[in-house]
């Protein structure tokens, strides 16, 4: 695995950040943007921060005190229709549609590109193929057909080879859609190669297929790539972002895409169960931290890129990038009990994930701001004790 180059993030981040439309319209603000300043827990565990119901209440009291305006009819209207519209634009996408979860995105999505045609390719190591309880083939009727085996990219070849068996079938059968999910969490968030896709969107679009990308975590594959989010949304039909991964709310999806593919979707959300009452609590705190999550998530990593060259002075621990990865490092105890290590760095208010044998699958997060690097750094060697 390739370590971690410092020169190589801070050029890459200048590219992505340079292709991203800021969400500095909201109508409610906070001084309190990054953090909320009352808890200092670092998690390695998140996408975000991880908030418990007494810090998630008190930071939406802050962000909704003296504020109009920002209470939903049934995911509609209000707060919901601004985070909609600022999430499009970011996106580079004509419209947006709230979703409760990213499930129903994903499969509400697929769904309206395939039409007729019900067979839509995905990775085999995907969200939507592994983790969704089959509800596209169950309650839609779509034939999702696995590709890649277990890695993160299928190619171009695979693709062009499923489209010519689903044509050439006794039956003519045609592809209606292509998924693919980037950055993948089963892979470690490891990131569809971005090449690669460029050429199966190309070719998609020649044959009159449509794409959707599962970019849950897009906004991470940004802070680790050279490329801007239009870079990648581009390529797709539709694309889904969650809210609560990497902008903390307590739940909530955005599902982007043309104006006529997403027109009046709040009925087809309702069928599905998904027309909720109220859901201004996830949008405020999702456009709050949207705001500036990526400048965020930057200095984080710098926080995170510091912390990592004072742990390795140390001989007993050594961190790992992901290759073609984004916000996970594998961080290896090469000398002491790993338990032992989780354990004590508790008593620091630092949450580690369970290790496997000696090594830990860690996550970057902004929690990172909130400790000085180096002091973490000691914090991390002093439990090794």
């Amino acid at each position: 695995m390739k370590n971690f180059d410092r020169r190589t993030f801070l050029k890459t981040n200048s590219i992505a950040l340079a292709g991203l439309p800021l969400f500095s319209a909201f109508s409610f603000k906070s001084n309190n943007r990054t953090i909320n300043s009352d808890s200092q827990k670092i998690n390695f565990t998140r996408d975000g921060l991880d908030f418990n119901p007494d810090e998630y209440s008190e930071l939406l009291t802050k962000l909704t005190n003296g504020q109009k305006g920002i209470t939903d009819n049934y995911s509609r209207f209000g707060v919901v229709e601004e985070l909609e519209k600022k999430f499009a634009n970011s996106l580079g996408k004509e419209s947006a549609v709230f979703m409760p979860t990213g499930t129903m995105a994903n499969h509400i999505a697929v769904k309206i590109l395939a039409g007729n045609k019900k067979r839509v390719l995905v990775q085999n190591v995907s969200h939507l193929y592994n983790d969704s309880g089959d509800c596209a083939q169950k309650l839609s009727g779509i034939n999702l057909i696995p590709l890649g085996g277990d890695k993160t990219t299928f190619t171009l070849e695979q693709v062009k080879s499923a489209v010519k068996r689903s044509n050439q079938g006794r039956v003519k059968t045609g592809i209606g859609a292509i998924l693919i999910e980037s950055p993948v969490r089963r892979k470690d968030n490891e990131m569809f190669d971005f090449a690669e896709m460029q050429r199966i969107s190309e070719f998609a679009r020649d044959e009159g297929i449509k794409m959707h990308l599962d970019g849950a975590r897009l906004f991470n594959a940004v802070a680790h790539s050279y490329h801007s989010v239009k870079d990648f949304t581009d390529l797709f039909d539709t694309v889904y972002v969650s809210l609560y991964k990497n902008f903390n709310a307590a739940s909530g999806a955005i599902l982007a895409g043309d104006k006529d593919q997403l027109k009046d979707l709040y009925h087809t959300r309702r069928m599905f169960g998904g027309g909720m009452p109220q859901v201004w609590p996830f949008a405020v705190v999702a456009s709050h931290f949207a705001e500036s999550f990526l400048s965020d998530y930057k200095k984080a990593l710098g926080n995170f890129e510091i912390f990592k060259q004072e742990l390795e002075k140390n001989s007993k621990l050594k961190i790992e990038k992901v290759k073609n990865g984004t916000n996970v490092f594998i961080l290896s105890v090469l000398s002491g009990d790993a338990l032992v290590l989780k354990k004590n760095l508790m008593n620091y208010n630092i949450i580690l994930p369970e290790p496997i044998s000696n090594t830990f699958k860690i996550k970057t997060n902004t929690s990172l701001l909130r400790s000085d690097p180096k002091q973490l750094a000691i914090k991390f060697i002093n439990s090794l004790v």
